[in-house]
């Protein structure tokens, strides 16, 4: 049984033995959330942010990784629009995936931070790069069929 005390802005909850820590995670994330402005949300995926690790944005784009792995910023500094290059990219350094970004003034591109190889959202992303970098350095390009 979970009793939960008001005082001011701070929430006492009391946890006994019998629950799961999958309840008292989800007790602690209502209660955190619900302090929020309302204007913020975690992604679709519940995952952070591929570039800068943010958890809550007030929308999520979508980047290098699919659908909804940037957060706003980072989101828009990727897109690239027809009057606005694109100010941050993912690239391949020595089979590493790193986040370049572009100096606004010289428009030159600098290495920014590693990418998180561990997130699967990056590894994926890693895979078909190097399948596709392999692909276009093969002097024999021929189209790959699935063995069935």
């Amino acid at each position: 049984m979970i009793t939960i005390r008001k005082k001011s802005n701070n929430v006492s909850i009391f946890i006994t033995n019998t629950m799961q820590l999958d309840d008292v995670v989800g007790i602690l994330m209502q209660q955190y959330y619900s302090q929020m402005s309302g204007t913020m949300a975690m992604s679709r995926h519940k995952m952070p942010c591929t570039r800068c690790g943010t958890v809550l944005s007030c929308t999520w784009r979508p980047g290098p990784c699919g659908t909804a792995s940037l957060c706003n910023s980072c989101g828009l500094l990727w897109a690239s629009r027809t009057n606005r290059p694109r100010m941050v990219d993912l690239v391949v350094d020595n089979s590493v995936p790193v986040w370049m970004v572009r100096d606004s003034r010289t428009m030159e591109w600098s290495e920014s931070s590693k990418a998180d190889i561990k997130d699967h959202r990056v590894s994926t992303w890693l895979h078909n790069e190097t399948e596709k970098l392999d692909y276009i350095h093969t002097s024999n390009k021929k189209r790959k069929y699935a063995e069935c």
